[in-house]
């Protein structure tokens, strides 16, 4: 192995926290010593974390120990690079990190007031009552007679009752706060995952041979139950999706300028209010409504970075840190403050865990780029290192 090989390695084992007090003093002062050794560090960080990306996050830890039994062999600094990229990608996330344990107390303690959010939601009847789902079972009665069941996990039961079988529909809806979100089975079956900070709008039940129609504000992902004589309809602020039995994820946030469909399974066509536009979506593919300049675009993407929220991660493909952030705060309740504007244009692309600690996932950043991280009760500073 070449010396430069054994630098490198002592630097992964640095970023592991593999290394005893000793050796992690001599790194560090190593460090110290001049202006070459820092950035030779740094430029080491980026590259190996800029190589991660492109690696699957299906490498375990016995994988891990596979490849550190190789790089007991001569190997090249590119290939170390793409050793510390899976390393890295394992680590953000698993959402663990090498740490021990007095350090990771501490930084969890410190920064208690910083909490990933969790399920939580309001189901509001046609009344104006408000009603918490999850954690306790109830019965509800709508004024049309329908019957509504709520399961001590929030899974929500709809019964019309024979009597007022012939009785109007009446509006039901449920609201996930910021650090929040929830899911359910509509009246009709349908699965809805609601992410942070969204709601949706649906009748207590839906008429055979008529369209299912719900009015959608933020993001949800629906696994539509198949009914070919009743299209389900998903209303936005600007646009409209239309399916028949799918999967797909829409996100359209009223401070957002515009609109997304991202198909998984199915056929969805997008259209725009009421308009003769709309286009026919395949998996895949994503339909994209720019609300400034009211153009809808068709287009292939990576569903994974557009549905990984609903199985507890987040997916961020050349993102600015403007929006990751955004995106962070509304799930961990924190406000961000930069320190320099540039620094909001940063692009970024990786998951994070979505229920890590607020510190594994700021130390991921850290290690992405020359930044750092103050908190400050319930804000984040950003600034340069």
């Amino acid at each position: 192995m070449t010396g430069q090989d054994k630098l490198d390695e002592r630097l992964l084992r640095y970023l592991l926290e593999e290394m005893e007090t000793s050796e992690r003093e001599e790194v560090e002062a190593w460090m110290e010593e001049n202006d070459q050794n820092r950035n030779y560090f740094r430029d080491f960080q980026k590259t190996h974390l800029e190589l991660l990306w492109s690696v699957q996050a299906r490498e375990t830890r016995t994988d891990f120990n596979t490849f550190r039994r190789k790089l007991r062999k001569p190997l090249s600094v590119k290939l170390w690079y793409r050793v510390a990229a899976v390393v890295v990608l394992m680590v953000s996330i698993g959402g663990w990190f090498v740490w021990s344990e007095s350090s990771k107390n501490e930084w969890l303690t410190r920064n208690e007031m910083i909490q990933p959010g969790k399920v939580q939601a309001k189901l509001y009847l046609s009344s104006g009552a408000a009603v918490e789902i999850g954690g306790e079972a109830r019965d509800l009665k709508e004024q049309d007679g329908t019957s509504i069941k709520v399961s001590e996990t929030g899974k929500l039961s709809y019964e019309k009752e024979r009597a007022n079988a012939s009785a109007k529909a009446v509006m039901n809806r449920v609201e996930v706060p910021r650090g929040g979100e929830f899911s359910f089975l509509l009246p009709d079956s349908t699965t809805v995952f609601l992410n942070a900070e969204s709601r949706l709008r649906f009748p207590d039940r839906f008429v055979p041979g008529s369209e299912r129609i719900v009015y959608l504000s933020g993001e949800a992902y629906f696994d539509v139950k198949r009914d070919p004589r009743s299209p389900f309809l998903g209303c936005l602020e600007h646009s409209a999706v239309k399916v028949t039995d799918t999967s797909f994820n829409v996100k359209a946030y009223p401070d957002d300028t515009n609109e997304a469909t991202t198909l998984i399974s199915g056929t969805v066509s997008m259209g725009i209010g009421t308009t003769e536009q709309w286009i026919v979506l395949k998996p895949g593919e994503q339909g994209y409504y720019d609300a400034t300049r009211k153009t809808l675009l068709q287009q292939t993407v990576d569903v994974n970075y557009y549905t990984a929220w609903k199985d507890g991660v987040f997916a961020f493909y050349r993102q600015p840190l403007e929006e990751v952030m955004k995106t962070l705060g509304c799930w961990y309740l924190f406000d961000t403050h930069y320190q320099n504007e540039a620094l909001k244009s940063i692009l970024y692309t990786g998951k994070i865990n979505r229920h890590a600690s607020i510190r594994e996932v700021l130390h991921t950043f850290e290690l992405m780029d020359e930044l750092t991280f103050d908190i400050k009760g319930k804000e984040v500073i950003v600034r340069r290192k």
